[in-house]
């Protein structure tokens, strides 16, 4: 019976999306929309990569990400215990990148173990006692250092836009695609078609990348989780939830020192999870 069970793993987990109960799934509409719309500081001309309602792609993806708890069996391989990982790591109101020894473990799987004497999820630790954002794989940029960091409101919703300046250069984030009220006196926001972009200058031209697109949402909204400098050249890098249902967390590394020469950004990384 259990070997059969756990041939239908992978089944169980398509049907996830399908079967989790979630409470208290309102979208909030941000307080402080400004319109995109004919904004002259975006040139579409200038966006650098062709629009598609899917990206990035996971597969696209090379960079390992992890972070901290217990995961499905098929989310985590066993051999990342062998790479040299790097943490992003939060002390309340300031960042630090550290190189940092992790575990992974066999833990129970509460959605997909009989009981507890059954092990088939993975238990990822770290020493480090700071809130961990992110678990990086290393790469030759990345070294110990203090993360400078700036407060991004969370979202950027369909025909706003958010200016901002880090590290001297002014950055512009716009969302297009359509919303509408869930119902006339409800806080819920129906989202479809949608797309984020950064924009700003290289080298005197403006430069626009598309950073995520969706065709719709299930009760979720993409998310800014982190906006700083990771790779410790002064410029803009960002952490983005880019999950379009409410039962996934995709955390999405775009890193400037990767992108092509007189490019903003590049996505690299991703780690794909569900919950219940």
């Amino acid at each position: 019976m259990k070997a059969v069970f756990k041939m239908m793993f992978g089944l169980i987990i398509m049907f996830q999306l399908l079967s989790c109960n979630k409470s208290d799934n309102k979208i909030i509409v941000a307080k402080t929309a400004k319109k995109a719309v004919d904004n002259p500081e975006i040139d579409s001309s200038k966006v650098s990569l062709v629009d598609t309602f899917s990206f990035p792609v996971d597969s696209m993806l090379p960079v390992k990400m992890l972070q901290l708890e217990t995961f499905h069996h098929d989310e985590v391989d066993e051999n990342f215990n062998k790479k040299v990982w790097f943490g992003l790591f939060k002390n309340k109101e300031s960042y630090t990148l550290t190189e940092t020894k992790i575990t992974i473990k066999p833990a129970y799987d509460a959605i997909v173990d009989e009981d507890e004497s059954e092990h088939t999820g993975w238990e990822v630790s770290a020493s480090t006692k700071d809130t961990c954002v992110v678990l990086i794989e290393k790469l030759p940029y990345l070294a110990d250092r203090n993360v400078s960091s700036i407060k991004l409101r969370e979202y950027v919703y369909p025909d706003e836009d958010l200016k901002f300046d880090f590290k001297g250069i002014k950055y512009t984030l716009y969302a297009t695609g359509e919303k509408k009220k869930a119902a006339v006196d409800s806080d819920w926001m129906i989202v479809s078609n949608y797309k984020l972009y950064l924009t700003t200058t290289v080298d005197g031209n403006k430069q626009t990348e598309l950073l995520t697109a969706k065709k719709n949402f299930d009760e979720q909204m993409i998310t800014i989780l982190f906006a700083g400098d990771i790779d410790g050249d002064d410029k803009l890098d960002l952490i983005i939830d880019t999950a379009n249902h409410y039962n996934v967390s995709s955390p999405t590394l775009y890193l400037s020192k990767p992108a092509s020469e007189g490019k903003i950004i590049k996505p690299i990384g991703i780690f794909t999870t569900v919950g219940c």
